[in-house]
């Protein structure tokens, strides 16, 4: 390695090539139970409903909208905790992105999860570098 004093130690491809590899698994071995959930707070909200739209319209769903008072509340379970409404929000910490509150629930579309949630399978990379997904 180069040594470059502004910058520290320069890296070059061959030393990073295949690094993350042993890190790479399928999306099933996600442990869901630690995802966050947006959170609006009522009393900040200035009822725009700007979050309502961008969760509605990216297909998530998981914000309703009260038509008399025009207070948004987020449905835990329909939240997939992917900060668009945290993003489109005018009034900075309105939205607050925390812990769920109750264990991860898998969406029921009609097909059985391989999977049981909260407990992901084991993930071995064998030594031809090829990933093993046990059950």
């Amino acid at each position: 390695m180069l040594e470059q004093p502004h910058f520290g130690p320069s890296m070059k491809c061959r030393d990073v090539i295949g690094s993350a590899l042993p890190l790479i698994g399928p999306h099933k071995a996600l442990d869901n139970q630690f995802q966050k959930v947006a959170l609006i707070n009522d009393d900040m909200c200035i009822n725009c409903g700007k979050c309502y739209m961008t969760c509605n319209d990216s297909g998530y769903q998981a914000i309703s909208f009260n038509k008399e008072t025009h207070v948004p509340k987020v449905n835990e379970d329909d939240c997939t905790g992917c900060t668009l409404c945290y993003s489109v929000c005018p009034i900075p910490e309105c939205i607050q992105m925390v812990p769920r509150k109750g264990p991860w629930k898998a969406p029921n579309r009609g097909v059985k999860p391989a999977f049981e949630p909260g407990t992901p399978p084991v993930v071995k990379v064998n030594t031809q570098g090829k990933l093993n997904l046990e059950k």
